[in-house]
């Protein structure tokens, strides 16, 4: 975005937007063969999530790029502009080429010029071929070592262009993914958190089959959060929504399990006064202390998240 109106830029930029029809940020056209006829002489960018699109669209209508089309931003582009100055071309499906066309037309300006007039011979005389033969060779080797040389230089700005657009991919999906502070309070924060990653994780047919379960936080779940430091907080909150929907059980990766407290016979299930059954699954599975999520389930059914620890710290209460 910053770049967009960055005073010191002086190529244009062509802003693609994601096929309305598609859910991986694919445009409608080949973003590599736009910047193979523009490049060096104007710039391409991605917008390769529907969010990214619909955020631009909310902080900048004037200069908004949906549904497939492209937006060509000039050079001193300001937020306040008016839209003319920075035109939109739409995209119609199947007619990629007639659009890769427009879209060079817009940023380069190239266009056909005809003339109405007959040209008038002059006095001049034509040029006299001249014999260039001895240099021929020479001129092909030449230019052949200059092919060779911009052949590389492009496969080398395709893998750029590949490799950024993965970068700004994965930033635009941490950043749809992160989750900001709400509420002071802990438990609500938490709670909150939890609402958004169900809402991210079950699609909407499945929300009724699939709900959060009724819940209660223990009297460590909230502190153990901040002790552990293998997994980092937004995945703690995917796999409590994988326990309170009942996904995790059929996730082999998760191992959930009843838990055992040890005894001279070997261990027996672990079970509370209320008869509430302690249960943990695996939050990772490569550390041999790996950090598990455990919880009490109730005879309601419902669920109390007990804690957050490694494997071989079992405290439960």
């Amino acid at each position: 975005m910053n770049h967009l109106f960055d005073l010191s830029r002086t190529a244009p930029v062509a802003v693609l937007s994601p096929d309305p029809r598609r859910e991986d940020g694919v445009p409608l056209i080949d973003p590599i063969r736009l910047y193979d006829q523009i490049n060096p002489e104007a710039e391409v960018a991605v917008l390769t999530t529907h969010t990214a699109a619909r955020n631009l669209r909310e902080l900048m209508p004037d200069l908004a790029v949906w549904g497939g089309a492209v937006r060509i931003v000039r050079p001193g582009a300001a937020p306040d502009d008016p839209k003319h100055r920075h035109p939109l071309v739409k995209i119609t499906p199947g007619r990629s080429d007639e659009a890769l066309r427009e879209i060079q037309h817009q940023l380069l300006g190239r266009t056909l010029v005809y003339s109405t007039t007959t040209p008038q011979p002059g006095n001049s005389r034509p040029p006299v071929p001249g014999d260039h033969s001895s240099h021929a060779p020479d001129d092909i080797e030449h230019l052949r070592t200059l092919l060779a040389a911009e052949k590389r230089t492009t496969s080398s700005l395709r893998q750029d262009v590949r490799r950024l657009s993965k970068a700004l991919r994965a930033a635009e999906e941490r950043a749809e993914i992160d989750t900001p502070t709400i509420y002071a309070d802990p438990e609500r924060q938490f709670c909150y958190e939890l609402d958004q990653c169900w809402l991210r994780m079950i699609a909407e047919p499945d929300r009724p089959s699939q709900p959060l379960a009724p819940f209660t936080l223990g009297p460590d779940w909230l502190t153990s959060l901040h002790t552990i430091e293998l997994v980092d907080r937004r995945k703690i909150v995917e796999v409590t929504v994988e326990v309170l929907t009942g996904l995790a059980a059929a996730i082999p990766g998760r191992q959930v399990h009843r838990m055992r407290a040890r005894d001279e016979r070997g261990g027996v299930p672990l079970v509370r006064a209320d008869q509430a059954v302690a249960m943990r699954c695996h939050l990772k599975n490569q550390t041999s202390a790996a950090p598990r999520l455990m919880w009490w389930r109730l005879p309601d059914q419902s669920i109390e998240l007990a804690r957050v620890a490694l494997h071989d710290d079992t405290h439960l209460r």
